[in-house]
């Protein structure tokens, strides 16, 4: 990833209707995933609160955990709740090229995808800001893949030789955990669509587990409430940037589920090592060896039961909050 650092960004011409209307969101809301959810939904004609409440925990780089930013995560919900995995082009669902387009653009415009890089030692959050404010306009200009050729075609023939053995067994990482925790497709068709390029963690990026990533997401689902308050969200910075406990449940809304997220990280590092997919699984996906390797280790049984297990600490973690909530109520 570290020769990427020098893509130039595209000429993007600043939107301030956008950027004035994400930052009045971002003042409601405090977190940057479902500041950048609502933002989206906000320019579209998509109703959606589910979708708000499904990047409930992905703050602080899905779960806390400092990875993927939820300027870019977001994003590729809503990509994924318009393309799905229906339509293949060159061998990989279209959501592929229009997902790299966007992280491609992401890293030129931010130097990185990773929420702990961008934010760095800051206390207030100030580098937070721009990533959630231009999102939107990334979005929008990588939308109907207008960027050339997003995957170099030697990661294509990668990605797409992956893809065939993990569709040939009916395995996605994401869609497996909701499978496991009840949801089916032909009930939540535009559950399933959302996450789909959350596989192999992150478009077959080797990012966060994508496994572990629906897992954040469907507690957020389940238990997410949506914070939409200045005065809170001025007091939670004001915490935040005098190195107090800026994230307690009380604090904001999205806290708790965000909170739930990073205890399923730590449960998840004690169980499998790592939340990051290349780690986990030793495996470049862009590069035909480390297909083969994936392939030929059959790493996918590995997949099936993290899939499996993660889907089964959710119910785990959804059963102790719903009893917490009863005691306090």
């Amino acid at each position: 990833m570290a020769n990427q650092t020098n893509i130039q960004p595209a000429e993007l011409t600043p939107n301030w209707a956008y950027r004035g209307k994400s930052f009045t969101n971002l003042l409601h809301m405090g977190h940057c995933a479902p500041t950048v959810m609502q933002n989206l939904l906000d320019l579209s004609s998509i109703k959606g609160e589910w979708l708000v409440r499904l990047s409930a925990g992905m703050p602080g780089g899905i779960g806390n955990t400092g990875f993927e930013c939820g300027a870019l995560t977001s994003p590729l919900v809503m990509m994924g709740l318009r393309d799905g995995l229906r339509q293949l082009d060159g061998g990989l669902p279209v959501i592929f090229d229009r997902g790299h387009a966007h992280k491609r653009q992401f890293l030129a415009c931010h130097k990185t995808l990773n929420c702990k890089q961008i934010r760095g030692n800051d206390r207030f959050p100030a580098h937070c800001i721009p990533p959630v404010v231009r999102s939107p306009e990334i979005y929008w200009h990588f939308l109907d893949g207008q960027d050339g050729e997003a995957i170099p075609q030697e990661e294509r023939a990668s990605y797409a030789r992956l893809y065939a053995h993990l569709a040939a067994h009916e395995f996605h990482c994401a869609q497996a955990v909701l499978l496991h925790l009840g949801y089916t497709p032909a009930a939540d068709p535009e559950l399933f669509d959302a996450v789909s390029a959350f596989i192999g963690g992150t478009l077959f990026l080797g990012k966060t587990c994508s496994a572990f990533t629906a897992g954040v997401m469907a507690a957020g689902l389940k238990i997410g409430e949506i914070e939409n308050s200045i005065p809170r969200v001025v007091r939670l910075l004001a915490i935040m940037t005098a190195n107090g406990n800026a994230f307690d449940d009380s604090l904001n809304k999205f806290n708790h589920s965000m909170n739930q997220g990073y205890r399923l990280s730590k449960w998840f590092v004690k169980e499998f090592g790592s939340t990051q997919c290349q780690a986990i699984t030793g495996c470049q996906f862009c590069d035909p060896a480390g297909v083969d390797s994936y392939i030929d280790n059959a790493h996918l049984a590995h997949c099936q039961l993290i899939a499996e297990n993660v889907a089964e600490k959710v119910q785990l973690m959804l059963e102790a909050d719903r009893r917490r909530r009863e005691r306090i109520l």
